[in-house]
């Protein structure tokens, strides 16, 4: 027997079909709004730790998992004479938490989540323009017309998401927004990425190795790192990061232009195909502004949290504004096509670890499957009101080291959905909803601050620019203490968490888990449970 409860998900990104695989396990109805007229995963190499595979375990899917990925427990940082500089070796953890971290494309694993979703569940072409909600209901309006109810919308759109955009403006309208959630996302790095067909394993012997071979560079005397990662299939994943703090000029002015405004076409997650391409300029990114301008942005770029019309539905325009206090019409898609063609001959000069350059990567590589991503920081303090809760970049971006985006995304896909099927299953009245959105938040929140400033951290250390950055990468390989790295790690593995009514997998390595509510109804889903 189904539950009553029906949830609307907006975004058919990593999250939102986690999400949409979690409530079926629960019995709880919900359905899936997606902006893009056809589901095309953009993205290059992702990772899935310990915190996030015992749910895949738990869900039947490790062996689905297994065939689209490597295992990877090492990283090398080198500079660009190929001097090695850094190692992390992570296979001494493997005892610890009983798994071994493991390494895919992206869009192979957006596939194996999509075949998981019935396809009937998910609505193609539903741009969310606006959403609206009351003590019973919450209603959201598409840009064709369309308008859609239920109990519950979980925003799983991105960090530009039209969920939070559309929450946030009515909020602030009621002056119940908080001051630090109206503050700017801070946008420092823009990277380009893109995934080659099976290469020759006699010219790349490492394609050849049963795990994941995962090395960056750092660049000398330019504003760029670059990294590479081999995956099944004799593929391997590439990126290019431009920090555009390290263009900053010396000295900032604090006058302002003319606000204007920035189209982010509200891209969720990595789905998004229908980006207009970004030219790229020899010493920075550009970002196309109209067919016969460009404007670079070469320093942090801060981008609006919720749309600067005063009406959502008529406008997906965001302002973004450089460190010199100038602002721009700029398109800073969450994740747009990029051609290889408009990649700067210096950057296909990057010598790269396994021979050659990285120009013959992105020679290797389809057209079609180069994209260009900005990476933004922001953690929310609201994350939900009402009936609308949010989940993933739509409430904490971080810096997508390790996969850490799309693993705290799934993480609190499986928080929700145990609050959710403990509170509201049987019962949504607002209540219910207020007490189940609650307790996710109280459970998530701590972690997706900690999780921010793990991936600050790793940043620095595979791919700092700054004196400072530096400074923590030789701290961390040669002068911090082993004892410490070994605590610290361990401590961010015992979080583990699994869906609370199925059976838990069994624990695997030498420190357990820390411990999760245990259902507090039958142990039994809806598809299972006789008494409902």
């Amino acid at each position: 027997m189904s539950s009553p409860t029906t949830v609307l998900i907006a975004g058919a990104g990593l999250g939102g079909l986690m999400m949409a695989i979690l409530l079926d396990r629960a019995g709880i109805d919900y359905i899936v709004f997606e902006k893009s007229e056809h589901l095309r995963a953009l993205g290059s190499a992702t990772n899935l730790g310990c915190n996030i595979l015992p749910l895949f375990a738990q869900l039947g899917l490790q062996d689905e998992l297994h065939k689209i990925s490597k295992p990877s427990s090492t990283v090398n940082v080198y500079n660009e004479t190929m001097e090695r500089i850094g190692h992390i070796n992570y296979e001494e953890y493997i005892s610890t938490c009983g798994y071994v971290s493991r390494t895919m494309a992206r869009p192979d694993l957006h596939a194996l989540l999509l075949a998981q979703v019935p396809a009937s569940k998910i609505q193609l072409g539903k741009k969310i323009q606006e959403i609206s909600q009351d003590a019973s209901k919450v209603t959201i309006l598409c840009s064709d017309g369309s308008s859609f109810q239920g109990d519950i919308l979980i925003g799983s759109d991105g960090a530009y998401s039209k969920v939070r955009q559309s929450l946030f403006h009515q909020l602030d309208k009621q002056q119940l927004l908080p001051k630090a959630d109206a503050e700017n996302l801070k946008a420092c790095h823009m990277s380009v990425l893109g995934i080659t067909q099976p290469v020759d394993p006699e010219r790349y012997p490492v394609v050849r190795e049963s795990g994941t071979r995962y090395e960056s560079v750092i660049g000398t005397n330019k504003p760029n790192t670059w990294r590479y990662f081999t995956i099944p299939g004799n593929r391997i994943c590439w990126r290019i990061d431009h920090h555009l703090a390290a263009d900053a000029p010396s000295s900032t002015s604090s006058s302002a232009t003319n606000n204007s405004n920035v189209n982010n076409n509200d891209n969720n997650n990595d789905n998004d195909a229908s980006s207009q391409p970004s030219a790229l300029s020899t010493n920075a990114f550009s970002t196309n502004v109209s067919p016969n301008h460009h404007a670079k942005i070469s320093s942090c770029t801060t981008i609006s949290p919720f749309s600067s019309s005063t009406t959502i539905a008529s406008t997906s325009m965001d302002t973004a504004t450089t460190t010199t206090g100038t602002t721009a019409a700029v398109n800073l898609s969450e994740w747009g096509t990029e051609s290889s063609d408009a990649i700067p001959d210096d950057w296909r000069k990057f010598p790269c670890p396994i021979g050659g350059t990285m120009g013959d990567l992105f020679d290797q590589t389809p057209r079609e499957v180069v994209s260009k991503v900005v990476l933004e920081e922001k953690l929310y303090q609201t994350w939900y009101h009402g009936r609308v809760v949010l989940i993933g970049d739509a409430c904490h971006k971080m810096l997508p080291n390790s996969g850490r985006g799309a693993v705290n995304a799934m993480l609190d896909a499986v928080v929700l959905t145990n609050a959710l099927y403990e509170k509201v299953a049987l019962s949504a009245s607002l209540e219910n909803v207020q007490v189940a959105f609650e307790e996710y938040y109280e459970e998530r929140y701590p972690h997706a601050v900690a999780e921010i400033e793990r991936s600050k951290r790793m940043a620095r250390v595979v791919a700092g620019q700054t004196w400072f950055d530096t400074l923590v990468r030789k701290v961390f390989f040669t002068l911090l203490p082993k004892r410490f790295q070994d605590n610290s790690y361990a401590a961010m593995l015992t979080y583990r968490p699994q869906l609370s009514f199925l059976p838990l997998v069994p624990e695997r390595g030498s420190v357990p888990a820390l411990p999760q509510r245990k259902s507090s109804r039958s142990g039994k889903s809806f598809l299972d449970a006789q008494a409902f």
